[in-house]
Protein backbone atom coordinates (compact mmCIF):
# COMPACT_ATOMS: atom_id res chain seq x y z
CA UNK A 1 0.00 0.00 0.00
CA UNK A 2 2.68 2.46 0.96
CA UNK A 3 5.74 0.82 -0.57
CA UNK A 4 5.28 2.66 -3.87
CA UNK A 5 5.53 6.00 -2.04
CA UNK A 6 9.06 5.14 -0.93
CA UNK A 7 10.17 4.04 -4.40
CA UNK A 8 8.88 7.40 -5.69
CA UNK A 9 10.81 9.31 -3.03
CA UNK A 10 13.93 7.32 -3.84
CA UNK A 11 13.67 8.10 -7.54
CA UNK A 12 13.34 11.84 -6.87
CA UNK A 13 16.21 12.24 -4.44
CA UNK A 14 18.69 9.49 -5.28
CA UNK A 15 21.02 11.92 -7.02
CA UNK A 16 21.56 13.80 -3.76
CA UNK A 17 22.78 10.78 -1.81
CA UNK A 18 26.40 10.85 -2.88
CA UNK A 19 27.14 13.63 -0.42
CA UNK A 20 25.37 12.18 2.59
CA UNK A 21 27.08 12.67 5.91
CA UNK A 22 29.03 9.80 7.41
CA UNK A 23 31.05 9.56 10.57
CA UNK A 24 33.69 7.21 11.81
CA UNK A 25 33.54 4.28 14.17
CA UNK A 26 32.62 0.69 13.46
CA UNK A 27 29.10 -0.64 13.76
CA UNK A 28 28.12 -3.60 15.93
CA UNK A 29 28.13 -6.89 14.01
CA UNK A 30 24.32 -7.18 14.03
CA UNK A 31 23.75 -3.61 12.76
CA UNK A 32 23.46 -2.96 9.03
CA UNK A 33 23.26 0.84 9.24
CA UNK A 34 23.12 3.77 11.58
CA UNK A 35 20.96 6.79 10.77
CA UNK A 36 21.94 9.63 13.10
CA UNK A 37 21.48 7.92 16.49
CA UNK A 38 19.18 5.14 15.27
CA UNK A 39 20.33 1.63 14.37
CA UNK A 40 18.99 -0.61 11.58
CA UNK A 41 19.48 -4.23 12.78
CA UNK A 42 20.37 -6.55 9.91
CA UNK A 43 17.80 -9.22 10.85
CA UNK A 44 14.99 -6.67 10.96
CA UNK A 45 16.09 -5.20 7.64
CA UNK A 46 16.25 -8.65 6.03
CA UNK A 47 12.68 -9.44 7.10
CA UNK A 48 11.42 -6.15 5.76
CA UNK A 49 13.39 -6.52 2.53
CA UNK A 50 12.02 -10.01 1.86
CA UNK A 51 8.52 -8.67 2.35
CA UNK A 52 9.20 -5.84 -0.11
CA UNK A 53 10.20 -8.16 -2.98
CA UNK A 54 7.40 -10.71 -2.61
CA UNK A 55 5.66 -9.39 -5.71
CA UNK A 56 8.72 -9.69 -7.96
CA UNK A 57 9.37 -12.57 -10.31
CA UNK A 58 11.80 -15.17 -8.94
CA UNK A 59 14.44 -14.48 -11.62
CA UNK A 60 14.23 -10.74 -10.98
CA UNK A 61 14.75 -11.29 -7.26
CA UNK A 62 17.70 -13.64 -7.73
CA UNK A 63 19.46 -11.72 -10.51
CA UNK A 64 19.33 -8.32 -8.82
CA UNK A 65 19.34 -9.09 -5.12
CA UNK A 66 22.33 -6.86 -4.22
CA UNK A 67 20.97 -3.90 -6.20
CA UNK A 68 17.53 -4.43 -4.71
CA UNK A 69 18.97 -4.55 -1.21
CA UNK A 70 20.91 -1.34 -1.77
CA UNK A 71 17.82 0.41 -3.14
CA UNK A 72 15.63 -0.77 -0.30
CA UNK A 73 18.17 0.22 2.35
CA UNK A 74 18.20 3.70 0.86
CA UNK A 75 14.40 3.77 1.21
CA UNK A 76 14.67 2.74 4.86
CA UNK A 77 17.29 5.43 5.55
CA UNK A 78 15.14 8.06 3.84
CA UNK A 79 12.10 6.99 5.84
CA UNK A 80 14.00 7.19 9.12
CA UNK A 81 15.44 10.61 8.31
CA UNK A 82 11.94 11.94 7.60
CA UNK A 83 10.44 10.32 10.71
CA UNK A 84 13.25 11.66 12.90
CA UNK A 85 12.68 15.18 11.58
CA UNK A 86 8.95 14.81 12.22
CA UNK A 87 9.60 13.88 15.84
CA UNK A 88 12.01 16.80 16.21
CA UNK A 89 9.26 19.17 15.05
CA UNK A 90 6.72 17.62 17.41
CA UNK A 91 4.71 15.89 14.70
CA UNK A 92 3.08 12.76 16.11
CA UNK A 93 0.98 9.77 15.14
CA UNK A 94 -1.69 9.30 17.77
CA UNK A 95 -2.67 5.83 19.05
CA UNK A 96 -6.09 6.39 17.46
CA UNK A 97 -4.57 7.12 14.04
CA UNK A 98 -2.37 4.05 14.26
CA UNK A 99 -5.28 1.81 15.33
CA UNK A 100 -7.42 3.12 12.46
CA UNK A 101 -4.79 2.27 9.84
CA UNK A 102 -4.15 -1.15 11.41
CA UNK A 103 -7.89 -1.81 11.32
CA UNK A 104 -8.07 -0.87 7.62
CA UNK A 105 -5.16 -3.16 6.76
CA UNK A 106 -6.50 -6.02 8.90
CA UNK A 107 -9.77 -6.00 6.92
CA UNK A 108 -7.85 -7.52 4.00
CA UNK A 109 -6.96 -10.53 6.20
CA UNK A 110 -10.17 -11.89 7.77
CA UNK A 111 -10.39 -14.70 10.34
CA UNK A 112 -7.05 -13.99 11.97
CA UNK A 113 -5.15 -14.18 8.70
CA UNK A 114 -3.26 -10.96 9.41
CA UNK A 115 -1.44 -12.26 12.49
CA UNK A 116 -0.79 -15.53 10.71
CA UNK A 117 0.76 -13.68 7.75
CA UNK A 118 3.04 -11.72 10.06
CA UNK A 119 4.15 -14.96 11.66
CA UNK A 120 4.97 -16.52 8.31
CA UNK A 121 7.19 -13.55 7.54
CA UNK A 122 8.95 -13.79 10.89
CA UNK A 123 7.84 -10.29 11.88
CA UNK A 124 6.36 -9.65 15.30
CA UNK A 125 3.28 -7.47 15.63
CA UNK A 126 5.21 -4.92 17.69
CA UNK A 127 8.00 -4.68 15.11
CA UNK A 128 5.46 -4.23 12.34
CA UNK A 129 3.58 -1.54 14.32
CA UNK A 130 6.83 0.38 14.92
CA UNK A 131 7.56 0.32 11.21
CA UNK A 132 4.01 1.40 10.36
CA UNK A 133 4.20 4.30 12.81
CA UNK A 134 7.50 5.33 11.24
CA UNK A 135 5.94 5.26 7.76
CA UNK A 136 2.98 7.34 8.93
CA UNK A 137 5.31 9.86 10.56
CA UNK A 138 7.37 10.14 7.38
CA UNK A 139 4.21 10.67 5.32
CA UNK A 140 3.08 13.41 7.70
CA UNK A 141 6.49 15.02 7.43
CA UNK A 142 6.28 14.96 3.63
CA UNK A 143 2.84 16.60 3.67
CA UNK A 144 4.08 19.21 6.14
CA UNK A 145 7.16 20.01 4.09
CA UNK A 146 5.27 20.19 0.79
CA UNK A 147 3.12 23.12 1.92
CA UNK A 148 4.04 26.14 -0.17
CA UNK A 149 3.67 29.38 1.76
CA UNK A 150 4.62 31.73 -1.06
CA UNK A 151 2.46 33.45 -3.66
CA UNK A 152 2.37 33.05 -7.43
CA UNK A 153 2.09 36.42 -9.16
CA UNK A 154 -0.46 36.91 -11.94
CA UNK A 155 2.30 37.99 -14.34
CA UNK A 156 3.93 34.56 -13.86
CA UNK A 157 0.64 32.92 -14.79
CA UNK A 158 0.34 35.12 -17.89
CA UNK A 159 3.88 34.25 -18.98
CA UNK A 160 3.07 30.55 -18.57
CA UNK A 161 -0.16 30.97 -20.54
CA UNK A 162 1.57 32.72 -23.43
CA UNK A 163 4.35 30.12 -23.53
CA UNK A 164 1.83 27.26 -23.63
CA UNK A 165 -0.93 28.65 -25.84
CA UNK A 166 -1.36 25.33 -27.65
CA UNK A 167 -2.57 23.84 -24.38
CA UNK A 168 -5.48 26.27 -24.35
CA UNK A 169 -6.76 25.52 -27.86
CA UNK A 170 -9.98 23.49 -27.77
CA UNK A 171 -10.53 21.37 -30.87
CA UNK A 172 -13.87 20.93 -32.52
CA UNK A 173 -15.76 18.10 -30.82
CA UNK A 174 -18.96 16.27 -31.59
CA UNK A 175 -21.14 13.77 -29.80
CA UNK A 176 -22.72 11.25 -32.12
CA UNK A 177 -24.57 7.96 -32.17
CA UNK A 178 -24.05 5.14 -34.62
CA UNK A 179 -25.72 1.99 -35.85
CA UNK A 180 -23.23 -0.40 -37.48
CA UNK A 181 -24.19 -3.66 -39.17
CA UNK A 182 -22.32 -6.17 -41.32
CA UNK A 183 -24.69 -6.14 -44.32
CA UNK A 184 -25.21 -3.15 -46.62
CA UNK A 185 -28.80 -4.09 -47.52
CA UNK A 186 -29.71 -4.34 -43.85
CA UNK A 187 -28.22 -0.88 -43.29
CA UNK A 188 -30.42 0.56 -46.08
CA UNK A 189 -33.51 -1.01 -44.51
CA UNK A 190 -32.58 0.52 -41.14
CA UNK A 191 -32.10 3.92 -42.76
CA UNK A 192 -35.64 3.72 -44.20
CA UNK A 193 -37.02 2.98 -40.73
CA UNK A 194 -35.15 5.96 -39.28
CA UNK A 195 -36.47 8.30 -41.97
CA UNK A 196 -40.00 7.18 -41.13
CA UNK A 197 -39.40 8.44 -37.61
CA UNK A 198 -38.37 5.40 -35.60
CA UNK A 199 -36.12 6.13 -32.63
CA UNK A 200 -32.39 5.92 -33.43
CA UNK A 201 -31.54 4.76 -29.92
CA UNK A 202 -34.06 1.90 -29.98
CA UNK A 203 -32.91 0.59 -33.35
CA UNK A 204 -29.25 0.86 -32.26
CA UNK A 205 -29.97 -1.31 -29.22
CA UNK A 206 -31.88 -3.75 -31.44
CA UNK A 207 -29.63 -4.00 -34.49
CA UNK A 208 -26.17 -2.48 -34.01
CA UNK A 209 -23.18 -4.78 -33.51
CA UNK A 210 -21.01 -2.08 -31.90
CA UNK A 211 -20.29 -2.23 -28.14
CA UNK A 212 -21.99 1.17 -27.71
CA UNK A 213 -25.33 -0.44 -28.65
CA UNK A 214 -26.14 -0.79 -24.93
CA UNK A 215 -26.15 3.02 -24.73
CA UNK A 216 -28.32 3.47 -27.77
CA UNK A 217 -25.30 3.76 -30.06
CA UNK A 218 -23.84 6.74 -28.13
CA UNK A 219 -20.17 7.19 -29.12
CA UNK A 220 -19.57 10.07 -26.71
CA UNK A 221 -17.51 13.11 -27.68
CA UNK A 222 -14.60 12.94 -30.13
CA UNK A 223 -12.48 15.30 -32.24
CA UNK A 224 -11.30 15.03 -35.86
CA UNK A 225 -8.73 12.26 -36.29
CA UNK A 226 -9.65 10.42 -33.09
CA UNK A 227 -11.87 7.92 -34.90
CA UNK A 228 -11.53 6.09 -38.25
CA UNK A 229 -11.72 8.46 -41.28
CA UNK A 230 -15.27 7.36 -42.14
CA UNK A 231 -16.47 8.93 -38.87
CA UNK A 232 -15.28 12.41 -39.90
CA UNK A 233 -18.40 12.97 -41.98
CA UNK A 234 -20.30 13.81 -38.79
CA UNK A 235 -18.33 17.05 -38.41
CA UNK A 236 -20.10 18.51 -41.45
CA UNK A 237 -23.57 17.41 -40.32
CA UNK A 238 -26.22 19.51 -38.60
CA UNK A 239 -27.30 18.67 -35.07
CA UNK A 240 -30.15 16.17 -35.06
CA UNK A 241 -29.58 14.96 -38.63
CA UNK A 242 -28.92 11.38 -39.74
CA UNK A 243 -26.24 10.40 -42.25
CA UNK A 244 -26.46 8.19 -45.32
CA UNK A 245 -25.09 4.64 -45.06
CA UNK A 246 -21.29 4.84 -44.87
CA UNK A 247 -19.12 1.81 -45.61
CA UNK A 248 -15.91 1.18 -43.63
CA UNK A 249 -13.64 -1.83 -42.97
CA UNK A 250 -15.77 -2.42 -39.85
CA UNK A 251 -19.17 -2.61 -41.58
CA UNK A 252 -21.96 -0.25 -42.67
CA UNK A 253 -22.56 2.79 -40.48
CA UNK A 254 -25.39 5.24 -39.93
CA UNK A 255 -24.64 8.26 -37.75
CA UNK A 256 -26.79 10.73 -35.89
CA UNK A 257 -25.24 13.99 -34.67
CA UNK A 258 -26.32 14.88 -31.12
CA UNK A 259 -24.06 17.79 -30.10
CA UNK A 260 -21.34 19.94 -31.63
CA UNK A 261 -18.72 22.07 -29.86
CA UNK A 262 -16.91 24.51 -32.11
CA UNK A 263 -13.13 25.07 -31.72
CA UNK A 264 -12.05 27.98 -29.57
CA UNK A 265 -9.18 29.38 -27.55
CA UNK A 266 -9.56 29.45 -23.78
CA UNK A 267 -8.91 33.09 -22.73
CA UNK A 268 -6.37 33.81 -20.02
CA UNK A 269 -9.01 34.97 -17.52
CA UNK A 270 -10.76 31.62 -17.83
CA UNK A 271 -7.53 29.64 -17.44
CA UNK A 272 -5.90 31.85 -14.79
CA UNK A 273 -7.13 30.08 -11.64
CA UNK A 274 -6.00 26.67 -12.86
CA UNK A 275 -2.60 28.05 -13.95
CA UNK A 276 -2.03 29.74 -10.58
CA UNK A 277 -2.81 26.45 -8.82
CA UNK A 278 -0.49 24.48 -11.10
CA UNK A 279 2.40 26.94 -10.65
CA UNK A 280 1.79 26.87 -6.89
CA UNK A 281 2.09 23.06 -6.92
CA UNK A 282 5.32 23.27 -8.92
CA UNK A 283 6.84 25.81 -6.54
CA UNK A 284 5.79 23.69 -3.58
CA UNK A 285 7.51 20.66 -5.13
CA UNK A 286 10.69 22.62 -5.87
CA UNK A 287 10.76 23.96 -2.30
CA UNK A 288 10.18 20.47 -0.93
CA UNK A 289 12.95 18.92 -3.00
CA UNK A 290 15.46 21.56 -1.84
CA UNK A 291 14.43 20.99 1.77
CA UNK A 292 14.66 17.21 1.41
CA UNK A 293 18.11 17.39 -0.18
CA UNK A 294 19.39 19.59 2.66
CA UNK A 295 17.85 17.30 5.29
CA UNK A 296 19.42 14.24 3.70
CA UNK A 297 22.83 15.84 3.38
CA UNK A 298 22.83 16.79 7.07
CA UNK A 299 21.98 13.25 8.18
CA UNK A 300 24.83 11.19 9.60
CA UNK A 301 24.66 7.76 8.01
CA UNK A 302 26.99 4.79 8.27
CA UNK A 303 26.47 1.48 6.46
CA UNK A 304 28.04 -1.92 7.09
CA UNK A 305 28.51 -2.79 3.43
CA UNK A 306 29.80 -6.26 4.23
CA UNK A 307 26.39 -7.18 5.70
CA UNK A 308 24.62 -5.64 2.72
CA UNK A 309 26.47 -8.01 0.36
CA UNK A 310 25.87 -11.13 2.43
Amino acid sequence: MRRSIWFLILAMVLSSWAGCGEWGGSLPEHVLARVNEEFVPVEEFDREFKESILGLERTEREDNVEELKQAYLEQVIERKVLAQEARRLGIQVSPGELDQVIGEISQDYPNGGFNERLGLKGTTLEEWKRRLEEELLAEKMIRHARRFQGKVEEKEALQYYEANLQTYQIKQRVRARQIVVADGQEALEILKRLRKGEKFERIAMEKSMGPERVNGGDLGFFSPGERPPEFDQVFSMEIGTISEVIKSPYGYHIFKLEEKIEPREIPFEEAKTEILQELGRKKAEETYQRWLKELREKAKVRINKKLLRS
